[in-house]
């Protein structure tokens, strides 16, 4: 499944994909990646118990989500219309807002 990723910014920056200690799933938005994916849920979550249906987004050793996709420069994601709604929502926060912002002018200089 390839990126709906339509602002230009997003597919040059990918920052809000690296770098975060957890991404916790509901069972709904695990379901919604398995079938958008086709990839069992043990292939891109993990779960903190087995007894409980508590989920987190697994993330590569150089700390990129599961889904992010890198191809010269450019980026994009692999799970881009079930992505869960931490990620529907970002940025939601002034901190997230102001790292945007400083990416859209930096972007925007080197265009």
């Amino acid at each position: 499944m390839m990126s709906d990723i339509t602002a230009k910014i997003c597919g040059q920056c990918g920052g809000c994909c690296r770098h975060h200690p957890f991404v916790r799933l509901s069972k709904i938005e695990v379901n919604e990646l398995e079938r958008a994916t086709g990839l069992g849920s043990e292939v891109f979550s993990d779960s903190k118990d087995r007894t409980v249906d508590e989920y987190f987004l697994q993330f590569k050793e150089n700390g990129d989500c599961f889904f992010l996709n890198e191809h010269n420069g450019s980026y994009s994601c692999g799970a881009y219309a079930a992505r869960p709604a931490v990620c529907k929502n970002y940025p939601s926060e002034a901190s997230q807002n102001q790292v945007c912002s400083d990416n859209r002018l930096k972007f925007s200089r080197a265009s």
